[in-house]
């Protein structure tokens, strides 16, 4: 990175907003701290080293699998033509919410309009900042329960406060909504909730999932549900959507994306299914920023949205991944002093290795080194101590027998809790 991310200004007023600013000068210093996004900076290490001829496997950006499939790439070049000329609507093609709707309908029994209540974004993460943007006042606050994935970054970039609850590692990182009550001011406007869990690997019970619906009832609060990792559940284990509590769909807001389920990274193509009315709000901030997404990319998507199709797909991803999960967990957590929840979902796994006395940025780059492996720092996450494996790399085991030879050779600085 380089060490100054942004312009200063000769004149008594600032070029940038202060919102803007203070992540500008995170990300002037991220490559020695991890925040806010010390997984991309890792993995443009593991770049460059690539690039000079050393063998490199990438685990730190949460990828399924590189393999679009077929049915996507037949789809989106049959079309090309055709699609190339038809302008996209602000809220995306009609064949696409069209689907979008009857795959969420099947899976979760919320009935869903179309035409008014699905705006297709680019990326999941598009359609979070979307959001904010939509909802917040300035200092509206967003309960944001910790480790996660980047919820507070759009929150502050919409002029809101992000209000991180730690989740509590010696307690699997519960979600109690119990917790979150002092946090709760005249100000709070949303809690924002990931399940299947990105980076801890948790699939939150029904239990759980009640007592957030009770907490935003009881609080008049929003839910962000991102579940960009629906379905990836192991061990025969239900996933309960937030949809499923018919009491809150009137302040629910449903994020996916097609990048981790459907392997289609490199299409950037997420939505969000919401009331009319928050929708048509994130349609104001998207048609006068983006204006769409291209045609021809939505059309690629449709077909992986026919039942049979994702059933056989998500059957043989989650085969892989657990394959892959079971494997990692042994190998690792057999290691002195590395603690680890075995993932119940995701294809991501998060190792405690704070008994290293490293600082989780600092033990990516030792990895980086020593095993020719790229992981993501904790602190990205809101978790240092930690460091984040992606488990959907092709050359998964070879990877975590790197990391477990490379972690063996680290002396101990303190007993592991």
């Amino acid at each position: 990175m380089q060490e100054q991310a942004f312009p200063q200004s000769t004149s008594r007023k600032k070029i940038l907003a202060s919102q803007i600013e203070d992540l500008a000068r995170q990300y002037a210093t991220m490559e020695e701290t991890g925040e806010p996004f010390g997984t991309i900076v890792i993995a443009q290490m593991g770049q460059k080293l690539a690039e000079k001829g050393k063998d490199i496997i990438f685990c730190a950006e949460s990828i399924i699998s590189t393999k679009v499939p077929e049915i996507v790439l037949d789809e989106t070049e049959k079309n090309l033509r055709e699609m190339s000329l038809r302008e996209a609507p602000f809220l995306g093609i009609p064949e696409l919410r069209q689907a979008i709707a009857r795959r969420f309908e099947t899976l979760y029994g919320q009935k869903v309009n179309w035409e008014n209540e699905i705006i297709v974004t680019s990326g999941s993460m598009q359609s979070e900042y979307y959001l904010m943007a939509a909802l917040l006042n300035p200092e509206d606050e967003v309960i944001v329960p910790v480790p996660t994935f980047f919820f507070d970054i759009p929150v502050k970039l919409a002029r809101g406060k992000p209000i991180l609850a730690k989740l509590d590692p010696a307690r699997n990182f519960i979600h109690d909504s119990r917790d979150y009550e002092n946090l709760v001011t005249n100000k709070t406007r949303m809690i924002t909730l990931c399940n299947p869990q990105n980076p801890t690997g948790r699939v939150l019970t029904e239990e759980e999932l009640s007592g957030i619906a009770e907490f935003a009832i009881r609080h008049d609060l929003l839910i962000l549900h991102d579940q960009v990792y629906e379905g990836i559940v192991y061990d025969g284990r239900e996933y309960v959507p937030m949809a499923k509590f018919k009491e809150v769909r009137d302040r629910l807001v449903s994020i996916s994306s097609f990048s981790k389920v459907f392997n289609m990274m490199n299409y950037r193509l997420g939505y969000t299914i919401a009331p009319a009315g928050i929708i048509h709000g994130m349609e104001m901030v998207h048609s006068f920023s983006s204006m769409g997404i291209p045609s021809i990319i939505q059309k690629g998507a449709v077909p992986v949205l026919e039942p049979e199709f994702e059933r056989k797909h998500l059957t043989s991803t989650i085969s892989i991944l657990q394959k892959s999960r079971d494997y990692a967990y042994e190998k690792l957590s057999s290691i002195r002093g590395v603690r680890i929840h075995k993932p119940e979902g995701t294809n991501l796994m998060l190792p405690d290795i704070s008994a290293f006395g490293m600082s989780s940025m600092d033990f990516c780059k030792y990895l980086l080194k020593e095993a020719g492996v790229a992981c993501a720092p904790g602190i990205a996450y809101h978790i240092e101590g930690h460091v984040r494996i992606s488990l959907g790399n092709e050359r998964i085991y070879d990877a975590i027998d790197r990391v477990a030879r490379a972690i063996t050779k680290l002396p101990l600085k303190r007993a592991a809790a």
